[in-house]
């Protein structure tokens, strides 16, 4: 118990009191078991080669044998990643320094023979160039270490508290969210699981610290860029201090934000008590831009209590070297796409026109997106691990982060109607927090509880009809309980202008334009035109441009069009008839006259007061 319990941050007074039970568990087993650690050192040595030298004594588990591992994939990313790719010139010894054989078990497995019942150190060469898959990345700027990718670990050395020294090119600061040692460049985790979600970042950084209500907090920055630290600090400052609009308490005493200012790789990773986000360095200036940058911000900061703090059944404890199967990752990760904008409209750094064009976006994505049919939230949560994204997984699945959000809007907004403002969504998450905090976990019969609890209903039918049916939601009907409606333009949906439409996305190839994507039952689908083709004229005549978006204004709906593209080298021609989008933008906004009752519903879903409009 006391291994589960001690991988995780959880609230002080909860902490204190499992420390106790810790304890006295502890009476139970050998002292010295629990007084040893495991000591990992990391050699930067060929920075520029991406190359580091790893060594780690671990507890040798008992005689003749010891079997280590490298995980298989890094949390937060439900995707097999094979990280044993980057290891060569493996080899072990025992405490006296003489040579153990050893033996590779499976690509990430290795079983080595002891000597005795003695510490066994083993070393080796960790090849580390992963950044856009945020496993480990070296060169002679920076390190980012995910010890998922970096250390191994054996059954006993994982319930271990482990001791990290770096050795790094002379001028690097070290940034963890894990405790700081006796030396430099050294961090300690009271266990490997603290130890995988705590990542380490160390080069030539910019670091601010700053403190809000009595927790620390650190921005390191690396790679230069268009960004202002100082305006990122104080939005940071503001977007921390929204936790209780959710949660009940703070799981945490220290939390770092990692950036990655660079070229090429994207994206972003929660951790225990820390975020790597990664950005193009010249996307900071932007309104736009930045205020994509404080979302990811807001939605890994979300990912600290869910996630972090409480798991669905399957995800608990971590099997580090295979799939970990849940049909509820739509609420880990659709429900905290939902309430990342929440937070930053709360902390008032979003506008909320802002807050509802983002919403807008969402709704219209959704409209359009002809896979709907194909999965529920739930189907989709556990075939993660082998999700499809592009042309397939568009047009025959969902998501869990777009439809997660949209599962979680409306049961937001039936949880508010159904206590008359009283209770909302953000009830049922401090709920799993307060009462499904790791080491225990939740399932879909206790979400079921957990909604009835808060609601005083039964949400079975809801349940079936939602997140194991397929969605088909009225927007009209859901916006007007917060008095907003749907315009194009300034247009109700019934005057909207339409321009020519296709079904074709395409990107520039050296013989043309090349179809990545064709939207089922689209105009271009049922002409017969699919991924790979490359479009090279559309009425006869060449295409220049590098997408189809002007040759497109120069027709209208209902018109026919041919299309001349080459497919397996051969020149094919096809005859599309073009069908019809709105022109303008799907817009979300207040309407002119809100009644009190939508008045208090937006504030009870927002905690904002509702924007008149203008």
């Amino acid at each position: 118990m006391s291994s589960l319990i001690s991988h995780f941050s959880l609230p002080r007074a909860v902490s204190k009191s499992l420390s106790a039970l810790i304890l006295a568990a502890s009476s139970c087993t050998s002292l010295i078991a629990y007084a040893e650690k495991t000591k990992v050192n990391i050699n930067i040595d060929q920075a520029e080669h991406h190359l580091a030298k790893v060594s780690i004594v671990l507890p040798s588990e008992q005689r003749g044998k010891l079997t280590v591992k490298l995980p298989t994939w890094r949390t937060g990313r439900y995707e097999i990643l094979n990280l044993a790719n980057g290891v060569r010139h493996f080899n072990a010894h025992d405490s006296s320094g003489q040579a153990l054989a050893w033996t590779k078990l499976d690509k990430d497995t290795w079983q080595i023979a002891t000597n005795d019942d003695k510490p066994v150190k083993v070393s080796y060469q960790l090849y580390a160039n992963q950044l856009g898959k945020r496993t480990r990345h070296i060169d002679d700027s920076h390190a980012f270490l995910d010890a998922s990718a970096v250390v191994m670990y054996s059954d006993e050395s994982r319930e271990q508290e482990h001791l990290v020294s770096l050795q790094v090119p002379e001028g690097w600061q070290s940034v963890s969210g894990l405790a700081t040692g006796d030396k430099p460049h050294q961090f300690i985790a009271p266990n490997y699981d603290v130890l995988v979600d705590s990542p380490i970042e160390t080069g030539d950084l910019e670091v601010h610290d700053f403190a809000v209500d009595g927790r620390d907090y650190q921005l390191a920055i690396w790679g230069k860029g268009n960004y202002d630290s100082e305006q990122m600090v104080k939005d940071l400052t503001k977007l921390v201090q929204t936790g209780d609009h959710i949660w009940s308490s703070y799981p945490y005493e220290r939390y770092v934000f990692m950036v990655h200012a660079t070229s090429g790789a994207r994206g972003a990773t929660e951790h225990l008590n820390s975020t790597i986000i990664q950005r193009s360095r010249y996307s900071f200036s932007d309104r736009k831009d930045y205020l994509s940058f404080l979302s990811t911000a807001s939605h890994e900061f979300v990912h600290t209590w869910n996630v972090k703090q409480y798991r669905p059944e399957g995800l608990v404890p971590y099997d580090y070297q295979g799939e970990n199967y849940s049909n509820l990752l739509w609420l880990s990760e659709g429900s905290t796409s939902y309430f990342q904008n929440q937070l930053l409209f709360k902390a008032g750094i979003m506008t909320s026109k802002e807050f509802l064009e983002d919403l807008a976006k969402r709704v219209d994505r959704y409209t359009r997106k002809p896979g709907l049919d194909s999965q529920t939230v739930a189907e989709t949560s556990f075939n993660k691990w082998i999700e499809q994204g592009g042309d397939y997984g568009h047009n025959h699945g969902v998501n869990i982060y777009s439809e997660g959000y949209l599962v979680s809007w409306l049961l937001d907004f039936d949880l508010i109607a159904d206590t008359k403002g009283k209770k909302s969504y953000r009830d049922v998450h401090n709920e799993l927090y307060r009462n499904y905090s790791i080491p225990k976990t939740f399932n879909e019969k206790d979400m079921l509880s957990v909604l009835q609890k808060v609601s005083g209903n039964s949400y079975q039918n809801w349940w079936q009809q939602h997140v194991h049916g397929h969605l088909a939601p009225n927007f009209d009907n859901l916006l007007a309980n917060a008095g907003l409606k749907i315009v194009y333009g300034v247009k109700a949906k019934a005057d909207a202008k339409l321009k020519a439409w296709s079904g074709l996305s395409t990107k520039t190839d050296s013989m043309g334009l090349k179809v990545i994507l064709v939207e089922r039952d689209s105009p271009a689908w049922q002409a017969g035109m699919t991924t790979d083709d490359i479009i090279v004229a559309v009425d006869g005549l060449r295409m220049v441009d590098k997408d189809l978006s002007k040759r497109m204004k120069n027709f209208k709906p209902g018109q026919k069009i041919t299309v001349s593209f080459f497919r397996r080298d051969q020149l094919v021609t096809k005859e599309v008839t073009l069908s019809g989008l709105p022109k303008d933008k799907l817009k979300i906004v207040p309407v002119a006259k809100p009644t009190r009752k939508q008045k208090a519903f937006f504030k009870a879903w927002t905690g904002v007061e509702f924007p008149e409009a203008k």
